[in-house]
């Protein structure tokens, strides 16, 4: 190889080698994450999604665009925890997704199953396309032959019967925990979203998982992806699936599609 004053000069066999290098390399997709609902889950699907490209063998990291969505923590507990105004979130999600995509993201993802309630509007925003997390949900249980599912969510989730809408219409039954049960799940929601955990939380869930399987759930439904947090220590009699990692592998997988 010679050295020119502005040029790089190659001998045969290497421009040989560059061409089919140049020839036979593809660029992933990149991803866009509509992140900060909350924090910590936004990181752990960015920490994970980077996890599971590397089991997968990828020989390069994974192109990612976080944006961190600027709500007010008022709007966020109203939208979230209480179950009211979530339509004021509505312009931030929008605002947020136009940003990933003149940042360059080839599809998005919102690891926030409460604020799916908005997913239509999301996708009439923007040209590309956004993964539902509702009907990656459905695939996956419709894979796993599930008739019966318990769902645990925010307060918000629930009202709003968003997952009712998707898996009923597709005969799959929904059990939701009792209005005493849904309270201590509004209550543990918030502490985890003031960033305080204790193992108190786990118990409490895995008592709420027990009496639903009870009730004849055949799996408990993560549909609140902060809650995962408070599942790490739960029996291996409740058998979890968890959305946020269904969202995460549907996101691998379309970030390995060409």
């Amino acid at each position: 190889m010679a050295h020119g004053r502005h040029f790089l000069f190659f001998e045969g066999e290497m421009i040989t080698d560059i061409i089919k290098y140049l020839m036979n390399y593809k660029f992933m997709k990149t991803l866009g994450i509509l992140g900060g609902v909350g924090p910590e889950t936004t990181a752990r699907v960015y920490l994970s999604v980077i996890d599971l490209v590397r089991k997968n063998k990828s020989e390069k990291y994974p192109p990612i665009v976080v944006y961190n969505l600027p709500f007010p923590f008022v709007i966020e507990n109203e939208a979230i925890v209480q179950g009211k105004n979530s339509e004021k979130m509505i312009p931030y999600l929008i605002e947020g997704a136009k940003i990933l995509e003149k940042a360059g993201a080839s599809f998005g993802i919102l690891p926030c199953n409460t604020l799916h309630k908005h997913i239509n509007e999301i996708r009439a925003s923007v040209k590309i396309p956004f993964l539902s997390i509702l009907e990656e949900t459905f695939l996956s249980l419709q894979s796993l032959k599930v008739k019966t599912v318990g769902v645990l969510a925010t307060q918000t989730t629930v009202d709003s019967k968003i997952y009712s809408s998707v898996l009923q219409k597709n005969t799959i039954n929904i059990l939701y925990p009792t209005k005493t049960e849904q309270d201590e799940i509004n209550k543990i929601i918030i502490q985890l979203l003031n960033g305080g955990k204790n193992n108190l939380q786990d118990r409490k869930i895995e008592t709420i998982c027990l009496s639903l399987q009870t009730r004849g759930a055949e799996a408990i439904l993560l549909a609140c992806t902060d809650l995962q947090l408070a599942t790490i220590k739960i029996s291996d009699l409740v058998k979890i699936i968890d959305t946020t990692e269904i969202l995460i592998k549907a996101s691998v997988r379309e970030l390995a599609r060409t």
